[in-house]
């Protein structure tokens, strides 16, 4: 199942992505990249989402890590050619392009839940899932023009997580 979402934003990132200024976007792409890494080590014995390796994914991502690093280190990188270059310049059609990838992220999760191939835990849900990512693809937004304060803001949202949902400090 992940690996048939990899193969969608390969194709999706190839034929609508900005290529030619993909280095504008590689702060934000790696701001993206270590926003997941946190996770993974912050939220190792505490992950409020799971990945599950359903079919073929057994061969290429085999685990959890595998599935995480997987969408890091590939798929984000297809993404951020996409939304960052295509990305509307006026405010209104910025917060409808966010909306849009949301709901984009959203729908992918739903379908893996449905196919077995990501369980929520701790109080997670697709709603949690739906707002975080209305907040990551904000901070992509503001990474892109105000690095600082999309690092600030990332803090702050995490500290909020950290403790709504109570997860013990690693």
């Amino acid at each position: 199942m992940q690996s048939s979402f990899v193969l969608f934003f390969i194709i999706l990132g190839l034929l609508f992505g900005k290529w030619r200024r993909y280095q504008e976007y590689y702060a934000t792409l790696l701001f993206w990249v270590t926003g997941n890494l946190l996770y993974e080590v912050l939220l190792f014995h505490h992950r409020v989402w799971v990945f599950h390796p359903v079919g073929i994914d057994h061969l290429f991502l085999p685990n959890h890590l595998m599935v995480s690093l997987g969408i890091a280190l590939v798929i984000y990188p297809f993404v951020i050619p996409v939304f960052l270059g295509k990305l509307p310049l006026h405010v209104s059609g910025s917060m409808c392009w966010i909306l849009l990838w949301a709901l984009l992220f959203t729908v992918i999760e739903f379908i893996a839940y449905v196919n077995h191939s990501i369980t929520p835990h701790y109080g997670w849900s697709l709603l949690w899932s739906f707002l975080f990512n209305i907040v990551t693809f904000s901070l992509l937004v503001i990474h892109q023009k105000k690095a600082l304060a999309a690092w600030i803001l990332s803090g702050s949202f995490i500290a909020f997580l950290f403790i709504f949902f109570d997860i013990p400090m690693p």
